[in-house]
């Protein structure tokens, strides 16, 4: 969903791009090995998943008499799965596994924030942006981080779509409801400096947007990061990619990859491309990003590479998470890189059931870590 408030049957989006100021920030991510000299690279990406689909409201049509009551029960709806999903519940569980690894560098897409006003004005045509913070993923993840033992900073920050919209509260009240979109890259902080620095934080939304019926644009993007570690660089980028959409419309996430490629990608400095591509490995799911990136990009894939032969699906637990029996069925997370001077060595799935009640999850993805030695 994208949208700044208007009139009920005209919502536009609000797109704002952030991207943190960082001149260096030093933490030891490497450890040196007894062969040649080289070192090791721990990164991960996960999706955290915001909680609901959003089909109850992308679907809808403006001009449908009824469009105002549907759009109110979409919005409730969707409200209720993402509260049903308990993201502290899912985090404290992913932070838990992060305190396992301890990864260097982590890749974070759907780092949701919601904000919320009460009463709003969206219904009277009103203009205010909601600003009380009702949830904010990165905060709650961040907290559990740290209460798990795992001590991380954030890097490199994007926001996407950033969506409002009315939430009935009585049959005569309400509030809006605001949703903002983000990627984020976290590094690790607690270790000796000065072996890991990062600067030039960059991010950005996609040109290629797709649009809805409703008037609004669901806009995807990246952020990146610049790394050196011991004088040598590369560049680190986190990447969610647009859903694979009817063959009628146009091919808006290959469009997106190609903007990586000609945007942060285009660079002199080796790379490590992480995220959600929505772009199943083995072509079973928008199935041309994934050679775009790994054919003419020059990207070598992770998994392919220490985990030959494993099929390391990623995506396809049910949104509520909640069925034991749904399993994931394509593999659209990875980690690629590109230059000489990385190896693939390990590459591992991080998909473990939290309890015995929903959420069983902590989200709808698999976390995919990913162990690179450097020259």
């Amino acid at each position: 969903m994208a949208a700044h408030k208007n009139l009920w049957n005209s919502l536009t989006c609000r797109v704002t791009t952030v991207a943190i100021l960082i001149c260096s920030i030093s933490a030891p991510g490497w450890s040196q090995r007894a062969d040649g000299g080289k070192r090791e690279l721990d990164v991960q990406t996960i999706n955290l998943y915001v909680g609901s689909e959003f089909a109850p409201v992308t679907g809808l049509d403006p001009s449908d008499p009824a469009f105002g009551l549907k759009l109110l029960t979409g919005v409730a709806t969707i409200y209720g799965r993402i509260a049903f999903s308990n993201f502290p519940v899912r985090a404290d569980a992913l932070a838990q596994q992060v305190a396992r690894r301890l990864p260097d560098l982590i890749a974070l897409q759907e780092v949701t924030l919601i904000r919320r006003q009460s009463p709003g004005d969206f219904v009277r045509g009103g203009s205010v942006p909601a600003e009380t913070v009702e949830a904010d993923y990165l905060a709650i993840l961040m907290t559990a981080l740290e209460r798990n033992g795992a001590h991380y900073a954030v890097v490199s920050i994007a926001e996407h779509t950033d969506v409002e919209v009315p939430l009935a509260t009585s049959p005569t009240t309400f509030d809006d409801l605001r949703l903002t979109d983000r990627d984020v890259i976290l590094m690790r902080t607690d270790l000796p400096p000065g072996h890991l620095r990062v600067t030039n934080p960059l991010g950005g939304n996609f040109a290629a947007s797709v649009p809805l019926p409703i008037g609004i644009d669901i806009l995807r993007g990246w952020c990146s990061v610049d790394v050196q570690v011991r004088g040598r660089w590369f560049r680190f980028i986190n990447a969610h990619l647009e859903e694979e959409l009817p063959s009628f419309l146009p091919d808006i996430q290959t469009y997106q990859a190609a903007e990586i490629l000609s945007g942060p990608a285009n660079t002199s400095l080796p790379v490590v491309l992480a995220g959600d591509f929505n772009s199943d490995a083995y072509g079973n799911y928008g199935p041309h990003p994934y050679p775009l990136l790994v054919g003419p990009g020059g990207f070598t894939d992770a998994w392919s590479v220490a985990r030959r032969g494993v099929l390391g699906l990623t995506w396809g637990h049910d949104q509520f998470l909640a069925d034991p029996s749904v399993a994931h069925i394509f593999r659209l997370d990875y980690v690629l890189y590109r230059g000489s001077i990385f190896e693939a060595e390990d590459a591992v799935t991080l998909d473990p059931m939290i309890g015995s009640a929903p959420p069983l999850w902590y989200s709808d993805h698999a976390g995919v870590a990913v162990k690179l030695a450097i020259q």
